[in-house]
């Protein structure tokens, strides 16, 4: 007689997560492409579907609206790469902040320079001026972004000692907005200049003393 200790029951739930999770990237992956190439505006969920190869019925297991949509994708590009620049505080190298934060500005400016991020966002920020409904989910998400950048700026105090000039909320949220803003802007003055704005930044914030705004890519 056939004895089900559950272990197939409990093989089919990962089998079952791990293919929404599948799904899942492969609609967020199609959306960000097609925010990039055409803009918020004229996404649609059929679009999105078709390119990402699964049914809307897909889309809906994994997303209430297209707005939820939108909101992951910003999310989960911040926290990924916050998750990225707070191992590189970890791995940092005895007491050598120097390095650390130079590594810390290099890499924030490489992402600022990178257009679909910079369209990405803007085009979030429009469409929130746009749609009251959306605006409200944009605010709660930048908010929550502030949240990532403030964990970071703690992560920095913590790994050197250091007694930041600002509670680490509001130094995340002056990060974001000048990683932000360099974004949009583009690449008007080239790496150095965006390196260097951000390296301040990180001076400032974790009140060290300020130094010559040099290229630091050498």
């Amino acid at each position: 007689m056939f004895h089900d200790d559950g272990k197939g029951h409990d093989a089919m739930r990962v089998n079952r997560k791990e293919a929404q999770g599948r799904t899942r990237r492969r609609l967020l992956a199609a959306a960000h492409a097609s925010i990039v190439e055409e803009g918020v505006a004229a996404l649609s969920i059929r679009n999105i579907c078709g390119a990402a190869g699964h049914s809307q019925g897909a889309f809906y297991s994994n997303f209430a609206t297209k707005d939820d949509l939108l909101v992951e994708i910003m999310e989960t590009h911040i926290h990924d790469e916050v998750m990225f620049l707070r191992d590189l505080i970890r791995r940092a190298d005895g007491d050598d902040i120097e390095r650390t934060l130079l590594g810390l500005a290099g890499r924030l400016s490489d992402l600022a320079a990178q257009p679909e991020w910079s369209l990405l966002s803007v085009e979030l920020q429009l469409h929130a001026r746009r749609d009251p409904d959306f605006a409200e989910r944009h605010r709660e998400s930048k908010a929550s972004c502030y949240r990532l950048f403030g964990d970071l700026i703690e992560e920095l105090a913590q790994r050197f000692d250091l007694r930041p000039l600002l509670p680490p909320f509001q130094a995340g949220i002056g990060l974001y907005g000048l990683w932000m803003g360099l974004a949009v802007q583009g690449d008007i003055e080239g790496a150095a200049a965006r390196d260097a704005m951000l390296l301040a930044f990180f001076r400032a914030t974790a009140g060290l003393q300020a130094s010559p705004l040099e290229s630091v890519r050498g």
